[in-house]
């Protein structure tokens, strides 16, 4: 199953505040990560849609920056753990409307 980038790799690249020759192929990892935690969290695939929702941009955001910034140069002020279980919570609801408005 292919999973849809919720995150270009130019906004990967901004929320890990890194400069334009960042080597891309991670850039792509990071974005497919993210796009695959949110759609194993949500069941729905918030990377397919045409307008991507802002939470789930935002989530992407911040797993990237969780796991970016994690390991051996672990910073705490990008430890979103807290506020990701938040947002994920939103953005289940939001991913339980769109599944029933398909099936629909």
């Amino acid at each position: 199953m292919t999973i849809n980038k919720i995150l270009t790799t130019e906004q990967v690249r901004e929320a890990i505040y890194q400069d334009a020759d960042f080597n891309v192929e991670e850039l792509e990892e990071l974005s497919i990560i993210a796009s695959s935690f949110i759609f194993g969290k949500t069941g729905y695939d918030f990377g397919k849609d045409v307008v991507k929702e802002p939470l789930a941009i935002q989530a992407a955001k911040m797993y990237v920056r969780s796991i970016y910034f994690s390991g051996d140069g672990y910073n705490k002020d990008y430890d979103y753990s807290f506020g990701l279980t938040g947002i994920l919570l939103d953005l289940q609801d939001i991913a339980d409307k769109k599944l029933r408005e398909e099936d629909a």
